[in-house]
């Protein structure tokens, strides 16, 4: 069993492709297979099931196997970066799990820049998902770090920045000359909501009773633009972090809800101590970023 072989099944079961694998990992597609191969013959198992198209998929035991793997490869990684910055360099890879619909684009582009231009020879490998997706990414090893709303139970958080999830309403809707919302004001309302359930999450934490609520979900889109346009129509309401809007809100109008629901953006690791110098690197980075924004806000 070789670094070679758990590499190579690690890219099959992420990428589902012995071509997409292959180029993942700068191999030859023969060199996955044969790779993949000398593994399950090692271990006994097969790992890997492959259809006639060339699809694979994991069997029950790969499934069983691929955490293990995964936090193997992370910690094999995390030794490279601490020699490395025992020598002085600061080197390696660093794979970062974001939330879509939570947190803003300016924000992320602003730290991957800094971070970028601090350490040129990092690499960052973004991975884009839901929080619950994000959390389980961290717990389980497939991420170093990853943006969460903090709390985060079970994982080391660092507070970056905070946000307000408010009630987007369009142009002349009987509430928008209010001020404040309460979740119960809004039961008779349609929503548009995106796909990947946080807003769910989000209108949880915020006192809504969703089997009260997820009938009214009309319409589901994943991207903000999309969601926006759609209540600008008249199609629904919905309900988003502030920083996520425009900085010119057209056509829509933005209330609080009451009580305010403050949002607690953090960047997590699934421990401090065990985090790799290139994780460390990038959460140092990324609030001397959210500081510089802020102040720049205020």
């Amino acid at each position: 069993m070789n670094f070679s072989q758990l590499q190579s099944f690690v890219a099959l079961a992420e990428t589902g492709s012995f071509t997409e694998a292959a180029y993942t990992i700068n191999l030859t597609q023969s060199a996955v297979s044969h790779a993949l191969s000398a593994l399950e013959s090692e271990l006994g198992v097969t790992l890997l099931e492959r259809n006639r198209k060339g699809v694979v998929s994991l069997s029950r035991v790969g499934e069983k196997i691929l955490p293990h793997v995964r936090l193997l490869l992370a910690q094999a990684e995390a030794i490279e970066q601490e020699a490395k910055v025992a020598r002085g360099e600061a080197a390696g890879k660093v794979r970062l799990g974001s939330i879509e619909s939570m947190i803003p684009p300016r924000l992320l582009a602003s730290m991957l820049t800094r971070f970028r231009v601090a350490y040129p020879d990092i690499e960052v490998v973004l991975f884009e998902g839901s929080m619950h997706e994000v959390g389980d990414w961290i717990e389980q090893g497939v991420i170093d770090v990853g943006f969460v709303l903090l709390p985060a139970p079970g994982i080391d958080g660092t507070l970056l920045t905070t946000d307000e999830l408010c009630v987007l309403l369009p142009p002349g809707h009987h509430l928008q000359t209010r001020k404040t919302l309460m979740p119960e004001e809004l039961r008779e309302e349609g929503f548009v909501m995106e796909k990947t359930q946080c807003t769910l999450n989000l209108m949880r934490r915020a006192g809504f009773v969703l089997d009260k609520y997820k009938s009214q979900i009309r319409y589901q889109a994943s991207d903000t633009a999309t969601i926006l346009a759609m209540v600008r129509e008249g199609l629904g309401i919905t309900l988003m972090p502030r920083k996520l809007l425009p900085s010119k809100l057209e056509g829509v109008v933005a209330l609080s809800l009451n009580p305010p629901q403050d949002l607690r953006i953090g960047l997590a690791v699934k421990s401090q101590d065990a985090a790799p110098p290139g994780a460390k690197l990038f959460i140092q980075t990324a609030l001397i970023c959210a500081q510089a924004q802020a102040e720049a806000t205020a």
